[in-house]
């Protein structure tokens, strides 16, 4: 689940309850706190961490409503195993913290659960939305594709067009769903830019399949399937490079520059 090469100490900003917090999440996920291990009296901890002992009870009291750690009466503070005790929170601080180095194959996980999920979510959104709606959505695909080379612009066209069909999906529970895997879906995108050739042209064929979905009205079924397997073909190169440690690819503002470069002379 977790890179074991890298074992940076991480120290804790004084003061702070959440890098304190940060701090705590890491040395228990990375494995310095197994489960089952007690925690050392709150005095010695906060000694060991250069806290104070309020800042220290905050910070355990974070982890506690995470289900990471258990207080036992008369036995102190023990760490639970968050493969079985964790939940959407665990997974999406996992994934916002840049200093721990996840593992290809848990990443694939993460990567799985969001392609179900999104397509799910974008099916019972694309069936029933209004022409109106269907113009947002392609309002939010062309910002995607107006970004070019600004990948961080990019991301963020591509988290709103997400926001936006979990919204348009009438479903409470999805939408969130999507609010608590916002880390997740950040990362993995950050990530699929990094081995997706053309993704302007993938929102191009997105925004056809829209307009085809408008007037052919396919079941639920349909377009969840149809989704699903465009968005498995999109992240198949990522899934390849997480698995198989497949060769890096060039970064995405120079495969953009040199598709732009390649256009222009095309036009000559």
């Amino acid at each position: 689940m977790l890179k074991r090469s890298s074992q940076k100490i991480i120290r804790p900003q004084r003061g702070s309850p959440e890098r304190l917090a940060d701090a705590l999440m890491i040395r228990i996920f990375r494995g310095d706190f197994p489960p089952g291990t007690r925690l050392p009296a709150e005095r010695q901890l906060a000694r060991q961490l250069g806290v104070d002992r309020t800042t220290l009870r905050m910070a355990l009291k974070q982890l506690q409503r995470m289900n990471l750690l258990r207080a036992r009466h008369g036995s102190g503070i023990e760490v639970n195993d968050f493969r079985v005790t964790g939940g959407l929170d665990v997974l999406a601080a996992m994934f916002a913290l840049e200093e721990l180095p996840l593992e290809g194959s848990f990443i694939v996980e993460g990567l799985d659960f969001w392609l179900e999920s999104f397509a799910m979510t974008a099916a019972k959104a694309l069936v029933r939305m209004s022409l109106d709606e269907m113009r947002e959505v392609e309002r939010l695909m062309d910002a995607a594709i107006a970004a070019g080379d600004d990948v961080d612009a990019l991301i963020a066209a591509e988290l709103a067009l997400q926001d936006t069909l979990a919204r348009l999906s009438g479903s409470v529970l999805f939408r969130m769903l999507n609010n608590s895997t916002r880390t997740l879906r950040e990362r993995l995108m950050r990530l699929l830019h990094q081995t997706v050739d053309d993704v302007e042209e993938w929102f191009r064929g997105q925004r056809t399949l829209l307009r085809e979905v408008a007037a052919s009205h396919p079941s639920e079924e349909q377009v969840y399937v149809g989704l699903l397997a465009a968005l498995k073909q999109l992240t198949a190169g990522l899934r390849q490079r997480l698995l198989f440690g497949a060769p890096e690819r060039a970064a995405p503002r120079a495969r953009v520059a040199a598709r732009t470069r390649a256009r222009k002379g095309a036009q000559r």
